[in-house]
């Protein structure tokens, strides 16, 4: 928020998570430091809240205000992500661990003070492995990072909001309070599906691999983070 000449952050009270509150701050001095000096003088839900009455109407102007609005998230978020882990220091402690996956993730996260979620996001982006993590929630694919490995190979393609395979390990977390952890090799179209490119292709040899599901379930809350590693 602008006070006259001062830039505030103002923290909701009710956010007890630090490694939350962490990210939150980081992620306003991405917004300060990237976009200050166009913002007009009102709060971002004011402008949220306006952009939202805007798209009801369903003009083009409506449309270009999301897109904007989603940039200027995606950008806030970036800068956190480097702010707290920044990129060259973050790879060099991933790639001194014997770790991998969850486990590394883990590790990191305790050692930089921040989410299992942000840190898995930037662990699997940065990885040079074939893998992803997945969160899920209530048997449902919510959304998902991957390395350059896994977006290139022409077997793996998740898709948000399908429901989990009821097979797969993490399902053994939906609609139950069981809290703990899951590895085990499962087919890999129990997660992922041909690229569209691949649907009209012979795909039996795709059906034959395995992939490692690592899946956890932590205590207070209902999300599920699994990793997939293709070996």
């Amino acid at each position: 928020m602008q006070v006259g000449n001062a830039w505030g952050i103002l923290i909701n009270a009710s956010i007890r998570s630090e490694t939350r509150r962490k990210f939150t701050i980081a992620h306003e001095i991405g917004h300060y430091l990237l976009e200050h000096n166009t913002l007009r003088p009102c709060s971002l839900d004011e402008q949220f809240n306006t952009m939202l009455a805007e798209q009801e109407q369903g003009t083009a102007q409506a449309q270009a205000q999301k897109q904007a609005y989603l940039l200027s998230e995606q950008r806030a978020n970036r800068f956190a992500v480097e702010l707290l882990m920044p990129t060259p220091i973050f790879m060099t402690d991933a790639s001194a661990l014997t770790q991998v996956g969850l486990p590394a993730i883990s590790t990191l996260a305790t050692q930089y003070g921040t989410s299992l979620t942000s840190t898995g996001i930037h662990y699997t982006r940065l990885s040079e492995q074939v893998c992803a993590i997945v969160f899920s929630e209530a048997g449902i694919i919510r959304y998902f990072a991957y390395s350059d490995g896994f977006r290139e190979n022409k077997y793996c393609y998740l898709v948000n909001g399908q429901p989990l395979h009821p097979k797969a390990l993490a399902s053994q977390f939906t609609n139950t309070t069981r809290i703990g952890e899951l590895i085990d090799e499962v087919p890999l179209h129990y997660w992922c599906r041909p690229k569209e490119s691949q649907l009209n292709c012979d795909n039996s040899e795709g059906e034959d691999y395995q992939i490692i599901e690592h899946s956890r379930r932590t205590p207070r809350t209902k999300q599920v983070i699994t990793f997939l590693h293709l070996p």
